[in-house]
């Protein structure tokens, strides 16, 4: 977590508490699941405290998007851990290596059900969250770097065989979530069907980019002429952004680059210099804020669309992260926009069929 506990102010003490309060549901429910859907018991190890990327090999991750307060809920574990939950879950021989298929099926649907299950109990506190699309990551990079002010809680969970995972709450502090633009009032528009094509709403997002970047960095973008499939995008670093719909599910829209576009428009967002190597921490703010920002003018397209939308937290990515394998009913569509000293930025929208 960021911060020092000698600079906690009442206010800051008091949202630390709310925050282990949900921390304690989103445990909760997901010993439930795995005991419901799995007969597995596992229990709490210990405090919460930051994750332990060192013990991330796989996991998943759920947006939750509420009015005043955004989380992303994760379950991650290693490698050894993974494998064995799949087999498990798919009812395959035990110590069989899964295909990377089955990883991912199995791993999104624990947090799947848990998230559903925190979503009930956080109702009994007031509180109304709209759940995004379950996304399988890989590595533990996007726990190590956060955009400003998002914070991350783990609970080490261990099983009696050993088996052992984290459950993870990740959310921002001091700031009302939900991009640039705040979109509370209702829409009357009558909503048009075909707007809420992928292929439309990909072209949605990417003038979002395309307007967030000349209004925030006076940079240029064209579009290239055909969208792609996103796991043939040169991508090095990138930012995730969750977008829910009040009957659930929604996209997940990312904003990604290679090693040397990522440098320069963090370079040029922040004013550096031109030689200057941007650090990790800077890349996560950087593109997170294009992409934070980007869903607030994306939210504005949508309501106009006939479609009301919260957006979640930017999640950074290193390497391909969310888009190097999609899980069963997952679909993807990237296009590419190219600037000036050879900057190629991708927008990758994510969405669940069916």
């Amino acid at each position: 977590m960021s911060g020092h506990a000698s600079s906690l102010t009442p206010e800051h003490q008091q949202d630390l508490l709310c925050k282990l309060d949900a921390m304690r549901d989103a445990v909760t429910a997901a010993c439930e699941a795995f005991r419901r859907q799995l007969g597995l018991s596992f229990a709490p190890v210990g405090l919460p405290g930051a994750p332990d990327c060192a013990a991330v090999c796989y996991g998943s991750a759920v947006a939750l998007t509420g009015q005043d307060t955004n989380f992303i809920y994760a379950v991650v574990c290693p490698e050894t851990t993974a494998a064995w939950l799949t087999c498990r879950f798919l009812d395959l021989e035990a110590g069989a290596a899964p295909a990377l298929a089955h990883l991912a099926d199995a791993l999104n649907e624990i947090p799947n059900v848990a998230a559903g299950t925190w979503k009930a109990r956080r109702r009994g506190h007031g509180e109304h969250y709209q759940l995004g699309l379950p996304l399988f990551m890989r590595g533990s990079s996007w726990l190590r770097f956060f955009s400003k002010g998002v914070n991350a809680l783990a609970q080490r969970l261990i099983d009696p065989e050993g088996h052992s995972l984290q459950i993870v709450m990740v959310w921002q502090s001091g700031v009302k979530p939900g991009g640039i633009l705040s979109m509370a009032t209702q829409n009357s528009a009558v909503a048009d069907a075909t707007a809420h094509l992928p292929m439309n709403v990909l072209q949605e997002a990417t003038k979002a980019v395309i307007e967030t970047c000349d209004v925030q960095m006076g940079l240029n973008l064209e579009i290239e002429a055909n969208p792609g499939d996103p796991r043939e995008a040169n991508v090095a670093y990138g930012s995730s952004i969750a977008l829910t719909t009040e009957v659930g599910g929604g996209w997940n829209l990312a904003v990604m680059c290679d090693k040397a576009s990522s440098n320069k428009l963090t370079r040029i967002l922040f004013a550096m210099d031109s030689g200057e190597d941007p650090a990790m921490e800077d890349l996560a703010d950087g593109i997170g804020e294009i992409a934070n920002v980007a869903a607030g003018v994306f939210k504005a397209s949508r309501l106009a669309a006939g479609e009301r939308v919260q957006i979640g937290l930017p999640l950074f990515m290193e390497g391909r992260g969310c888009i190097d394998f999609f899980a069963s009913g997952l679909r993807g569509l990237s296009q590419s926009l190219n600037g000036p000293d050879g900057i190629v930025v991708h927008v990758i929208l994510i969405w669940q069929e069916g």
